[in-house]
């Protein structure tokens, strides 16, 4: 009875402790600010402004070319008259059997240009030359002869072949012509524009990026944003706090899809996010705008720089140009402004269906505050009961060691595959979006995240797998 109860035991302990130490593990840090914060950091935040803005500049130049030159709706009726001439081409000389007659004559001008000198190897005499090539000749004016013969019984037909080809390529033709002219209006504007493009200042950017993101990471995502993360977490880890508090309630009339109900409302703290940073400026502490002041002041006193007046009016104009994104795309309809260089919200309800699935994240969220601990007092429960069914001390750590050397060692070697495979672009990540930009902003942030999770994880799981491997030597001592 004793052997197996301690099989069972061993059998879910091999099971369940890797599952709450790596779940544990995985839960602290999402539940720890600097985990985020450290995330935010390596997502290159000033190259994917930077390109962002790029992107702007390219869909407005696109946008101008499409609407003085209507290039892309040409570009089928161009391709339809290109293929329209093709296939007529194609089949003209093929009733007109052109290729052939090419041939014949080809081969009728080298066996005209061709010498006994230069043949002699083939044949025994000059005579055995003259004679070959004057049947060969024969041969080959037959052939010619046999396609003119042809072409006279069908010249009917070839005709129209050949009219309706011609017709083609004249409409080829014309379309090439416009064609041309649209491609060099097209250029012309890109050159007229070509000073807005960020493309020319990549040199800048490997340059002034480094000294940018440094000033980004210290005064703006080390301090606001850890914050307004801080600020999230703490709230949503709090829900007896927060119903207590009258955070989160039950609505008795609620209608959400045509359907009058009782739902769960969460009062969300209001978001906050100010881009005004405190500076030391020649010894006196100052409150400036980080991207229209403290970035495009950084710009202009870098040195050895191409383009400075475009990549700091870049930042002098970011203010306007995130207030135009608030109002047009980004923040429109969900109470959100921004001024002044803050971006802020009014108070922010989660009812219905919102409100439902933010009580349960909240209730999640709470509960894997206290999982460390819960996992650690049942591994140590689980791990006491395989001591005391084994035969002895040395067999109770032994066994010990065995149920935490192998599922550690396989989750290490499983964790160092996904670390490895997460550093591949775009094998992570499928390509969802179509927006390049976008794309690798979100690719890069859940290969960091993912490698960020991995490596304590698959690192706790090393130090336990030698750890296992120790108690394993000690116990068969």
């Amino acid at each position: 009875m004793r052997k197996i109860l301690l099989y069972i035991f061993s059998i879910i302990s091999a099971a369940i402790i890797p599952v709450l130490i790596a779940l544990s593990i995985m839960i602290t840090l999402f539940l720890t600010p600097d985990f985020h914060v450290r995330i935010i950091k390596n997502l290159n935040l000033v190259k994917t402004f930077i390109e962002a803005k790029n992107l702007e500049v390219e869909t407005d130049i696109k946008r101008e070319i499409e609407k003085k030159t209507g290039i892309s709706a040409f570009k089928p009726e161009y391709d339809r008259a290109k293929k329209d001439y093709d296939e007529k081409l194609l089949a003209f000389n093929k009733l007109n059997k052109t290729d052939e007659y090419k041939s014949i004559e080809k081969q009728i001008d080298e066996l005209d240009d061709l010498e006994w000198e230069k043949s002699s190897d083939s044949f025994k005499t000059e005579a055995d030359f003259k004679d070959f090539k004057k049947h060969k000749m024969k041969e080959l004016k037959s052939s010619l002869k046999e396609i003119k013969n042809y072409r006279d019984k069908n010249e009917d037909a070839i005709d129209k072949s050949e009219d309706e080809m011609k017709k083609a390529e004249d409409i080829f033709e014309d379309a090439d012509d416009d064609m041309k002219d649209k491609e060099k209006d097209a250029r012309k504007i890109i050159e007229d524009r070509q000073g807005e493009f960020v493309n020319e200042m990549y040199h800048d950017i490997s340059k002034i990026e480094p000294v940018l993101t440094e000033r980004l990471n210290t005064l703006f995502l080390e301090k606001e944003i850890k914050n307004i993360i801080t600020t999230y977490l703490d709230f949503f880890t709090s829900y007896p706090e927060q119903k207590n508090a009258g955070n989160v309630y039950q609505s008795r009339l609620n209608v959400d899809s045509g359907i009058i109900d009782t739902s769960t409302n969460v009062k969300v703290p209001p978001f906050s996010m100010s881009f005004i940073v405190k500076v030391n400026d020649n010894g006196i502490e100052k409150e400036k705008n980080l991207l229209s002041e403290v970035f495009a002041e950084t710009v202009k006193s870098t040195p050895g720089l191409k383009s400075p007046w475009v990549m700091s009016k870049l930042f002098t104009m970011s203010d306007s140009w995130i207030a135009e994104k608030a109002g047009n795309s980004i923040l429109k309809g969900t109470g959100i402004t921004y001024s002044g260089g803050v971006v802020k919200s009014g108070p922010i309800l989660l009812s219905g269906s919102k409100g439902d699935i933010a009580e349960k994240v909240m209730i999640g969220m709470t509960a894997g505050k206290y999982l460390p601990c819960a996992a650690g007092a049942v591994a140590l429960i689980l791990l006491l009961l395989i001591f005391i069914f084994s035969a002895d001390r040395r067999n109770g750590i032994k066994n010990i060691g065995y149920i935490i050397k192998y599922p550690s060692m396989i989750i290490a070697i499983a964790g160092i595959a996904m670390i490895l495979v997460s550093l591949v672009p775009g094998l992570l990540l499928p390509e969802i979006i179509s927006d390049p930009v976008k794309y690798a902003f979100l690719d890069r942030a859940a290969t960091t995240a993912v490698i960020y999770m991995l490596i304590p994880v698959t690192g706790i799981f090393f130090i336990l797998s030698l750890a296992g491997s120790f108690m394993v030597k000690i116990g068969k001592r």
